[in-house]
């Protein structure tokens, strides 16, 4: 197995592990107040339950569809194969910063692509834990932003203002890149 397909092995092995087990890993005692409640509805359940649906239907997704036929095609074998794009970018907000990259990121990840996350940067502890991890993450703010989108991706996920959205979708039209825009907020 290739050194990326190892990396892809741990990181979904990582993203896989319960919350609970996060929980009992994390140091000191565990307060359950209303915000970490709500964090770990918004944030980590959503995200586990992305990573188990992938998990639970991976193999199907990744068979060959029958493709209908016409009289010329009939003696022929028509399907459709899914292949991955290649090198995928996910801009992520500061508001719900885990889960609007994780989320893609199991989705991408599933697809067979290879991902580099950028997490906002007003969201420094989501960084910093997102850097630690087995995944190839760019830290820093706007300007860094736009020295990424200077590079050819195959596609790019970005969720964020309509604002940054329309620097995002001039940036991928360079390079004819693909992009899904989740656009919200101010």
């Amino acid at each position: 197995m290739s050194q990326t397909g190892k990396v892809r092995h741990v990181g979904v092995k990582s993203l896989a592990q319960s919350p609970t087990a996060r929980k009992q890993q994390s140091p000191g005692p565990m307060l359950l107040t209303a915000a970490a409640f709500h964090s770990d509805i918004s944030e980590l359940i959503l995200c586990q339950n992305e990573v188990d649906l992938a998990l639970r239907n991976l193999h199907t997704w990744m068979k060959d569809e029958p493709a209908a036929k016409n009289l010329i095609t009939q003696l022929d074998s028509a399907f459709i194969r899914k292949e991955p794009f290649g090198l995928v970018l996910i801009l992520s907000p500061w508001n719900y910063p885990l889960n609007l990259s994780l989320v893609p990121l199991v989705g991408a990840l599933a697809a067979g692509n290879c991902v580099v996350l950028k997490p906002s940067e007003m969201s420094k502890c989501t960084e910093r834990v997102l850097a630690e991890s087995c995944f190839a993450v760019v830290l820093g703010g706007p300007e860094k932003t736009g020295r990424l989108l200077e590079h050819a991706f195959d596609y790019i996920f970005f969720t964020g203002s309509p604002r940054v959205g329309k620097i995002v979708m001039t940036a991928a039209a360079k390079h004819l890149t693909p992009v899904t825009l989740e656009l919200g907020g101010k």
